[in-house]
Protein backbone atom coordinates (compact mmCIF):
# COMPACT_ATOMS: atom_id res chain seq x y z
CA UNK A 1 0.00 0.00 0.00
CA UNK A 2 1.33 3.44 -0.92
CA UNK A 3 1.28 6.03 1.83
CA UNK A 4 1.59 9.78 1.22
CA UNK A 5 5.11 11.22 1.27
CA UNK A 6 5.60 14.17 3.63
CA UNK A 7 5.86 17.27 1.44
CA UNK A 8 4.54 20.82 1.74
CA UNK A 9 1.70 21.76 -0.58
CA UNK A 10 2.65 23.51 -3.82
CA UNK A 11 2.37 27.27 -3.97
CA UNK A 12 -0.88 28.21 -5.68
CA UNK A 13 0.61 31.11 -7.62
CA UNK A 14 2.98 30.35 -10.45
CA UNK A 15 3.88 26.67 -10.76
CA UNK A 16 0.62 25.07 -9.61
CA UNK A 17 -3.00 25.87 -9.08
CA UNK A 18 -5.36 24.19 -6.66
CA UNK A 19 -8.47 22.71 -8.21
CA UNK A 20 -10.62 22.20 -5.20
CA UNK A 21 -11.91 19.57 -2.88
CA UNK A 22 -15.55 18.66 -2.53
CA UNK A 23 -15.75 15.80 -0.10
CA UNK A 24 -14.33 15.62 3.41
CA UNK A 25 -12.65 12.27 2.76
CA UNK A 26 -11.34 13.17 -0.70
CA UNK A 27 -7.85 14.45 -1.31
CA UNK A 28 -7.08 17.92 -2.68
CA UNK A 29 -5.80 18.04 -6.27
CA UNK A 30 -2.98 20.29 -7.45
CA UNK A 31 -1.82 20.52 -11.05
CA UNK A 32 1.13 22.38 -12.50
CA UNK A 33 -0.09 25.15 -14.77
CA UNK A 34 2.27 24.07 -17.58
CA UNK A 35 0.88 20.53 -17.36
CA UNK A 36 -2.70 21.80 -17.36
CA UNK A 37 -1.94 23.82 -20.51
CA UNK A 38 -0.32 20.75 -22.10
CA UNK A 39 -3.41 18.63 -21.36
CA UNK A 40 -5.83 21.28 -22.65
CA UNK A 41 -3.82 21.85 -25.84
CA UNK A 42 -3.60 18.09 -26.47
CA UNK A 43 -7.37 17.81 -25.87
CA UNK A 44 -8.05 20.35 -28.62
CA UNK A 45 -5.97 18.54 -31.27
CA UNK A 46 -8.86 16.44 -32.55
CA UNK A 47 -12.41 17.28 -31.51
CA UNK A 48 -13.94 14.64 -33.80
CA UNK A 49 -13.05 11.83 -31.38
CA UNK A 50 -12.11 11.18 -27.78
CA UNK A 51 -8.47 11.48 -26.77
CA UNK A 52 -6.84 10.35 -23.56
CA UNK A 53 -3.73 10.17 -21.45
CA UNK A 54 -2.22 9.53 -18.07
CA UNK A 55 -1.55 11.85 -15.14
CA UNK A 56 1.72 11.38 -13.26
CA UNK A 57 2.88 12.94 -10.04
CA UNK A 58 2.75 12.25 -6.37
CA UNK A 59 0.57 11.46 -3.42
CA UNK A 60 1.77 13.64 -0.56
CA UNK A 61 1.02 14.71 2.96
CA UNK A 62 1.19 18.21 4.38
CA UNK A 63 -1.46 18.62 7.08
CA UNK A 64 -3.73 16.35 5.04
CA UNK A 65 -3.07 14.16 1.99
CA UNK A 66 -3.10 15.66 -1.51
CA UNK A 67 -2.37 14.65 -5.10
CA UNK A 68 -0.03 16.70 -7.27
CA UNK A 69 -0.17 16.24 -11.05
CA UNK A 70 3.30 17.04 -12.40
CA UNK A 71 3.40 15.30 -15.80
CA UNK A 72 1.12 14.13 -18.60
CA UNK A 73 1.60 11.23 -21.03
CA UNK A 74 -0.56 10.94 -24.13
CA UNK A 75 -2.28 7.57 -24.58
CA UNK A 76 -0.64 6.08 -27.66
CA UNK A 77 -2.28 3.30 -29.65
CA UNK A 78 -5.65 3.97 -28.01
CA UNK A 79 -8.76 3.30 -30.07
CA UNK A 80 -11.41 5.98 -30.12
CA UNK A 81 -14.34 7.52 -31.93
CA UNK A 82 -16.71 10.41 -31.24
CA UNK A 83 -17.97 9.00 -27.95
CA UNK A 84 -15.60 6.30 -26.75
CA UNK A 85 -11.97 5.66 -25.85
CA UNK A 86 -10.31 2.29 -25.34
CA UNK A 87 -6.86 1.88 -23.84
CA UNK A 88 -5.38 -1.13 -25.65
CA UNK A 89 -2.74 -3.52 -24.35
CA UNK A 90 -0.24 -1.47 -26.39
CA UNK A 91 -1.48 1.74 -24.72
CA UNK A 92 -0.82 0.32 -21.25
CA UNK A 93 2.56 -1.13 -22.27
CA UNK A 94 3.67 2.17 -23.81
CA UNK A 95 2.52 4.16 -20.78
CA UNK A 96 4.34 1.82 -18.39
CA UNK A 97 7.53 1.95 -20.45
CA UNK A 98 7.46 5.75 -20.90
CA UNK A 99 6.58 6.44 -17.27
CA UNK A 100 9.36 4.14 -16.04
CA UNK A 101 11.97 5.63 -18.38
CA UNK A 102 11.03 9.32 -18.29
CA UNK A 103 9.53 9.71 -14.82
CA UNK A 104 10.86 6.86 -12.65
CA UNK A 105 10.06 8.59 -9.34
CA UNK A 106 6.46 9.46 -10.23
CA UNK A 107 3.21 7.61 -9.57
CA UNK A 108 0.32 7.18 -11.99
CA UNK A 109 -2.08 9.48 -10.13
CA UNK A 110 -4.88 9.24 -12.67
CA UNK A 111 -6.06 9.47 -16.23
CA UNK A 112 -7.49 11.98 -18.66
CA UNK A 113 -9.90 11.80 -21.56
CA UNK A 114 -12.01 14.11 -23.65
CA UNK A 115 -15.74 14.38 -24.28
CA UNK A 116 -16.00 16.65 -27.33
CA UNK A 117 -19.33 18.53 -27.15
CA UNK A 118 -20.63 16.10 -24.52
CA UNK A 119 -19.80 18.08 -21.36
CA UNK A 120 -17.89 16.94 -18.28
CA UNK A 121 -19.09 13.65 -16.75
CA UNK A 122 -18.05 10.00 -16.42
CA UNK A 123 -19.96 7.50 -18.56
CA UNK A 124 -20.63 3.96 -17.40
CA UNK A 125 -17.57 2.77 -19.35
CA UNK A 126 -15.44 5.57 -17.84
CA UNK A 127 -16.52 4.41 -14.38
CA UNK A 128 -15.54 0.86 -15.33
CA UNK A 129 -12.05 2.05 -16.37
CA UNK A 130 -11.60 4.01 -13.16
CA UNK A 131 -12.86 1.19 -10.92
CA UNK A 132 -10.64 -1.44 -12.53
CA UNK A 133 -7.46 0.43 -13.44
CA UNK A 134 -7.33 3.43 -11.09
CA UNK A 135 -8.36 1.76 -7.82
CA UNK A 136 -6.18 3.69 -5.39
CA UNK A 137 -8.20 6.08 -3.21
CA UNK A 138 -6.06 9.02 -4.38
CA UNK A 139 -6.25 8.32 -8.14
CA UNK A 140 -8.28 10.83 -10.15
CA UNK A 141 -9.99 11.11 -13.51
CA UNK A 142 -9.90 14.32 -15.53
CA UNK A 143 -12.50 14.96 -18.25
CA UNK A 144 -12.12 17.75 -20.79
CA UNK A 145 -14.73 19.02 -23.23
CA UNK A 146 -12.42 20.76 -25.72
CA UNK A 147 -15.28 22.25 -27.73
CA UNK A 148 -17.03 23.87 -24.76
CA UNK A 149 -13.59 24.46 -23.17
CA UNK A 150 -14.58 22.99 -19.82
CA UNK A 151 -12.84 20.47 -17.62
CA UNK A 152 -13.36 18.80 -14.27
CA UNK A 153 -12.03 16.10 -11.97
CA UNK A 154 -13.49 12.99 -10.40
CA UNK A 155 -12.08 11.02 -7.47
CA UNK A 156 -12.84 8.36 -4.95
CA UNK A 157 -15.01 9.11 -1.94
CA UNK A 158 -15.17 5.91 0.04
CA UNK A 159 -16.36 3.27 -2.45
CA UNK A 160 -17.88 5.80 -4.84
CA UNK A 161 -16.36 7.79 -7.70
CA UNK A 162 -17.65 11.33 -7.38
CA UNK A 163 -17.44 14.62 -9.19
CA UNK A 164 -15.10 16.95 -7.33
CA UNK A 165 -17.92 19.46 -7.41
CA UNK A 166 -16.63 22.06 -9.84
CA UNK A 167 -16.17 22.54 -13.55
CA UNK A 168 -13.42 24.84 -14.73
CA UNK A 169 -13.88 26.94 -17.83
CA UNK A 170 -10.66 27.67 -19.65
CA UNK A 171 -9.67 31.30 -19.43
CA UNK A 172 -11.71 31.97 -16.29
Amino acid sequence: MIHPDPKPRPQVSGASCTLGQRNEDAVAIYVRESVLEQILEYSEQDVSRELGGFLLGGYHLDETPYVEIRYFLEAVDARSDAASLTFTHETWASMTRDATQRFPDELIVGWHHTHPQLRVFLSGYDLFIHRHFFKKPWQVAMVVDPVLQEFGFFQWSGNQIVDCGFTCVRGH
